[in-house]
């Protein structure tokens, strides 16, 4: 099956069900008989923009960030990046060299990913690491953090 079958099958999947987790996701697919790794399914994710959202009874589900399908714009890493941290972020804290970054639960890997794409066009970050909802973005000085988090911040949405 070529990528761009599957890529269409796994949006069909999403956007009918409310899909949990990614061995869930695995399932579904395999009954539209698809079968491919979990790391080729999260290359996917990325490039479809599908992020992890909370309904009103706080169960987290997978969903398509900017479902419009009428336009096919490829977004580059940084507007993904800007867009799910729109969509996705809490809060942003510096401590002298790091940047804490928190997003809504099940979205920080996808953050990561895209943080490290992104990090080789922005000197200023040296390395991130990713959990579920926490991701620690660092540079090699304060003043770099400093760049660092005026540039993050004007996505993270503010507290009201």
């Amino acid at each position: 099956m070529n990528k761009e079958t599957r890529q269409s099958i796994l949006k069909k999947v999403i956007s009918e069900n409310n899909i949990e987790n990614q061995s869930e996701l695995i399932k579904c697919l395999e009954k539209e008989n698809v079968r491919t790794t979990q790391s080729t399914i999260s290359r996917d994710m990325r490039e479809l923009n599908i992020i992890k959202s909370h309904n009103s009874s706080g169960r987290s589900y997978y969903r398509i960030l900017d479902d419009d399908t009428s336009t096919e714009k490829k977004l580059t890493d940084e507007e993904r990046l800007k867009n799910v941290i729109r969509e996705t972020g809490v809060s942003l804290v510096q401590i002298e060299f790091i940047n804490v970054l928190t997003v809504l639960p099940g979205n920080g890997q996808l953050l990561g990913v895209l943080i490290d794409s992104f990090r080789q066009s922005f000197s200023e970050i040296v390395a991130c690491v990713a959990g579920d909802d926490t991701i620690l973005i660092l540079s090699k000085s304060k003043e770099d953090a400093e760049i660092v988090n005026d540039y993050f911040k004007q996505f993270v949405p503010e507290k009201k």
